[in-house]
């Protein structure tokens, strides 16, 4: 058996790092690389934890300041193409947004990039990101835009309020039942609510498919004046379908109210229609018989206290106190939503002191508006227009109250007094409305009804 020879003292004391380096070349571990005999591996491992490994690596080229340019933004660099050529590429792009350009040659490419420098110092970062194409269009539309003195922010602005609404895009069908949904979780009386649901169902019926946002003032012209309306009605419909789109921009379903640009309808000022003493005096000596007088309290109330139809529809006798003369007009039931006193005069004591209950509705609750087309029918009084021969005076609209705000205003010379009676914030609109429509001797006659049996008890009316 072959015996290792022992070290020679200049082989015992070989540089660790030629052992190391020579081992690891060798990839032999564990031998020595002098003469192949067994290494230690203990003192192998301890010559690689004292030792570093030496590498030798090429050196590089100086890096030229043209180069140093290359690397930073924009960088340049050369590639070869499908047919072998090489061309020298700009790459402008940051975070994966902006352009790339190709040159022939690298003196093109340098020229390019020198100039995207200069233009990202002086104008920013946008500048390089912006391409060619866009920064061409955006001249085009800014010079357009100058001839109408607007910029470019502005008809941004203007093109997304008008054609991408924040909220999202509203049918007219959706609109419109948000819109009602929204005013009766707002408190709206059930009278207001079904207004608008005919005045906005019929503007549905036509537009129902349609984007609110996409509505022009012309198509809804052009529809309104398709309408056999009268100016005024035409005008109610001016306002309630203002008030739609406007919901719509207050909801972010679109930018502008066509109906802005709808003409206000100009109406002529008319007094409003009342019935005549004589009139009154038939409306009551009708209603006194009248299926029981169970009418008659209802229009006794409505033309000496001029309560309004849905005030006097609501109205218990809870509410009405002969002992102190009032009748009280709850918040809950007055249009204005204040709560009112209207005094009870002599005469209309006179006509309710039969019929006075503790409590109870005072007027029919079954079919009332039936009950009192018919009841002005018997009077003589009918509320819509009909054929040419038919009988019967034409109701004015509101007749009742408009009688009490003329006569009582004629008779008491005092448009504060009528306001507060009638539940109104605005006497002044009141005295020029009704300060001549009545004659004193007329409307001392007015508050001189009396029921036939009390003639001979009646009292001298109240002066305020």
């Amino acid at each position: 058996m072959h015996k290792t020879a022992p070290l020679s003292e200049g082989t015992k004391f070989l540089s660790s790092s030629v052992v190391e380096r020579s081992a690891v070349n060798r990839l032999v571990v564990g031998s020595s690389p002098t003469s192949g005999a067994t290494f230690p591996q203990a003192a192998l491992g301890k010559c690689q934890k004292s030792a570093k490994i030496s590498r030798v690596s090429t050196p590089r080229p100086p890096v030229t300041k043209t180069d140093a340019k290359r690397n930073k933004w924009p960088k340049v660099r050369p590639i070869t193409r499908k047919n072998g050529a090489i061309a020298w590429r700009v790459d402008s792009r940051i975070n994966g947004i902006g352009e790339r350009f190709f040159y022939k040659t690298a003196t093109e490419a340098d020229t390019k990039a020198d100039q995207l420098r200069v233009r990202r110092l002086n104008e920013g970062k946008a500048s390089v990101v912006f391409s060619e194409s866009h920064r061409i269009m955006a001249e085009r539309c800014i010079a357009k835009l100058a001839e109408v003195g607007a910029d470019l922010d502005q008809a941004t602005e203007f093109f997304l309020k008008h054609t991408r609404p924040k909220a999202g895009a509203r049918t007219i069908s959706v609109l419109v039942a948000d819109f009602l949904k929204a005013k009766q979780l707002a408190g709206r009386r059930a009278n207001y609510l079904r207004v608008q649901k005919h005045v906005l169902g019929a503007f549905a019926r036509v537009f129902g498919e349609r984007e609110a946002h996409t509505i022009t003032h012309h198509e809804v012209s052009e529809w309104m004046n398709t309408q056999e309306w009268a100016l005024r009605t035409r005008d109610n419909y001016r306002r309630d379908l203002g008030n739609l789109f406007n919901f719509a921009i207050k909801h972010n379903y679109a930018a502008a109210n066509p109906m802005e640009k709808i003409e206000v309808a100009t109406l002529d000022e008319t007094a409003p229609g009342i019935l005549t003493v004589d009139q009154c005096a038939t409306l009551l000596t009708v209603a006194s018989t009248f299926e029981g007088a169970s009418m008659l309290p209802y229009v006794a109330i409505g033309l000496f206290c001029g309560l309004r139809a849905s005030e006097l529809a609501s109205l218990d006798w809870a509410e009405v106190s002969l002992a102190e003369r009032t009748i009280e007009v709850t918040a809950a039931k007055a249009k204005t939503r204040t709560r009112r006193n209207v005094t009870i005069s002599d005469n209309l004591a006179a006509w309710l002191s039969p019929h006075n209950r503790l409590s109870g509705p005072v007027a029919p609750q079954d079919d009332l508006a039936h009950t009192w087309e018919r009841l002005r029918e018997a009077a003589g009084l009918r509320l819509k227009k009909t054929k040419d021969g038919q009988t019967g005076i034409l109701w004015p609209k509101n007749a009742m109250r408009h009688s009490f705000a003329s006569y009582h205003v004629a008779h008491y010379k005092n448009a504060p007094l009528t306001s507060l009676e009638m539940g109104h914030d605005n006497p002044n609109q009141l005295f020029s409305a009704y300060r001549e429509l009545v004659k004193p001797k007329a409307a001392a006659a007015f508050w001189e009804l009396f029921p036939p049996m009390k003639a001979d008890q009646k009292a001298t009316p109240q002066t305020s």
